[in-house]
């Protein structure tokens, strides 16, 4: 071989692609950029994203990204709950004078009521994205997102409604 290196192309074994697999629902559960890490896991530059595309709407990684999130506390129930909250979700202003808090008032959180009440449309069906797979990872993102934006704010004891 004359200075041609052989083509290297990722593992087709199953070990191998289901270790791919585990990886990217992690990434997506992380936020990560899932191009990136197919790219390290052995896929081509170049065909990483429709890989990518491919890999998530197999029905095994809909049903491992489905088992990751129940096991890890995210059941339909417990989302359920969350979301309902998160559309009543109110903070606390403070109002100050001279370094002294005069007043404080609840009012609807806004921003997050908007967010939430998209986010259930779009579950239910009433918000249709380009995806024709059975489960939108896309979606599923904005899922954990907000849980775990609510879990800060609730941190913060900043919104009182959560």
């Amino acid at each position: 071989m004359s200075g041609i290196q052989p083509k290297h192309h990722a593992p087709k074994t199953r070990i191998l692609s289901k270790i791919r697999r585990r990886k990217l629902i992690e990434a997506c559960l992380d936020g990560k950029n899932l191009k990136d890490v197919a790219i390290s896991t052995g896929l081509s530059p170049n065909f990483a994203s429709a890989q990518v595309t491919s890999i998530l709407k197999e029905p095994s990684t809909q049903q491992s990204f489905i088992s990751i999130m129940e096991k890890s506390g995210l059941s339909d129930d417990f989302l359920a709950a969350k979301v309902k909250s998160l559309l009543d979700a109110q903070n606390t202003q403070y109002f100050q004078r001279d370094g002294i808090v005069t007043d404080e008032r609840v009012v609807p959180a806004h921003e997050t009521q908007r967010k939430t009440a998209e986010l259930v449309a779009r579950l239910k069906g009433h918000l249709r994205e380009k995806s024709t797979g059975d489960i939108n990872i896309g979606l599923m993102q904005m899922v954990v997102q907000a849980v775990r934006e609510s879990e800060d704010v609730d941190e913060c004891d900043v919104d009182d409604a959560l």
